[in-house]
């Protein structure tokens, strides 16, 4: 007897992709037992698919397989958390030197549109639904890593990087912490548009600092003013917004 064809990559893909969604929207929480059939169904691939895309983010750090019981979410530690946070600083702000550097115009205009809908988010709503603020937030930065072209650095951010999103729901967002990171998404889009990397790595290290302090109950300042279309000065290295 012959063995059963892999399922289609596109359908593992999709697969990988709702989960991952689903965790870093904080719809699937650390310790949550992963339901196949309702993957399956909402991705519309089949449970082989499922499976082997639980496979996949096994290997990605994302869910803990246990044998003949299924997989649950990867339940991460506040230790292990500051430390990849301040690998994220590093690794993101490298990424945004290269969006600066290599973006499109189109993928410029990708990103004004994200940073717009997740700045409407913020503003329009009463009580900002921090599943879709946060579904946002991830599409904008996916959009920095692919404007970037390093499918190296891609590649690390999603095995070592992006996995603690799990903890960054934004529901511990108060509405001030919100507006400030609809602001420094705004200055990372002028700063890429200025095609101005020193610009872009000392905001998104801002950013990504700031989001730390707020997942861990650390003291931020203010939401600062929106920010100013100039260039920093060229006679000294650009430096981040205060957290």
């Amino acid at each position: 007897m012959t063995a059963p064809k892999p399922a289609a990559a596109s359908s593992v893909d999709q697969a990988c992709q709702t989960i991952r969604e689903a965790i870093q929207s904080g719809l699937y929480p650390g310790g949550t037992w992963i339901r196949e059939t309702v993957v399956a169904e909402k991705a519309k691939v089949s449970r082989t698919s499922v499976r082997q895309a639980l496979n996949v983010l096994a290997a990605e750090g994302f869910v803990e397989l246990h044998p003949n019981r299924g997989a649950t979410v990867v339940d991460w530690t506040d230790e292990n958390l500051l430390q990849v946070f301040d690998l994220r600083a590093i690794l993101e702000s490298y990424g945004c030197e290269l969006a600066a550097l290599n973006r499109t115009d189109d993928e410029l205009a990708a990103l004004q549109q994200e940073a717009d809908l997740f700045s409407a988010l913020v503003a329009n709503m009463p009580e900002p639904d921090p599943r879709l603020v946060a579904e946002s937030n991830n599409r904008f930065h996916r959009l920095l890593l692919a404007a970037g072209r390093n499918q190296r650095l891609a590649s690390l951010l999603v095995a070592v990087v992006q996995v603690p999103l799990v903890k960054q729901t934004f529901g511990k967002y108060d509405r001030a912490a919100m507006q400030r990171s609809a602001s420094q998404h705004q200055d990372l889009v002028l700063a890429i548009r200025d095609r101005d990397p020193q610009w872009a790595q000392a905001t998104m290290r801002a950013h990504i600092l700031a989001a730390k302090n707020v997942i861990f109950d650390k003291p931020a300042p203010p939401v600062a003013e929106p920010a100013v279309k100039t260039r920093p000065r060229k006679t000294s290295k650009a430096k981040a917004a205060p957290l």
